[in-house]
């Protein structure tokens, strides 16, 4: 699998973040809060923070702060944060330093990211040296061409060796 570990951190963003039920369920439900954001002006109204310079670039952030698969979990949608007041519906979170195995994923959305997130946790943590620790994992998308067949983006997993 192509892959590489980096230490960064900590990364502040400002986010818009909900809870969600473990399982297929949130997941499905995630996919919809995507679509509501891009459509009631969430995602532009965040990306008015974005600030230069920082680990993640001027992309939009997915954050999950727990394993969907062991329950229900916390997941926001934000940008690097770059200071200022914060509307009502955001938050700021601050993701300590981690240790991260950043895999890029290449294809159309959301299935190219589907098929990435299996062979993550059927091939790579069965055989690496490493295990997801710390629970938080972002997706980081640097444009919103999301439909494109050749379209590229990142899955970070907070990792920590065997």
């Amino acid at each position: 699998m192509d892959y590489r570990i980096e230490k960064k951190g900590p990364i502040q963003l400002v986010a818009h973040k909900e809870r969600f039920q473990g399982g297929d369920v949130g997941k499905q439900e995630i996919h919809a809060l995507w679509n509501k954001f891009w459509k009631d002006g969430t995602i532009e109204i965040l990306s008015r923070y974005i600030r230069p310079g920082n680990a993640i670039g001027d992309a939009l952030v997915g954050i999950c702060f727990d394993n969907p698969e062991q329950g229900d979990f916390d997941y926001a949608i934000g940008v690097a944060y770059g200071g200022g007041e914060l509307k009502d519906t955001l938050s700021f979170e601050e993701i300590p330093t981690n240790t991260w195995a950043i895999f890029p994923c290449v294809g159309r959305m959301p299935e190219a990211f589907q098929s990435l997130w299996k062979r993550i946790y059927t091939e790579f943590f069965p055989t690496s040296e490493y295990q997801p620790s710390g629970g938080i994992c972002l997706e980081v998308y640097p444009s919103a061409n999301i439909t494109a067949p050749d379209y590229t983006c990142e899955f970070w997993i907070s990792v920590a060796k065997k």
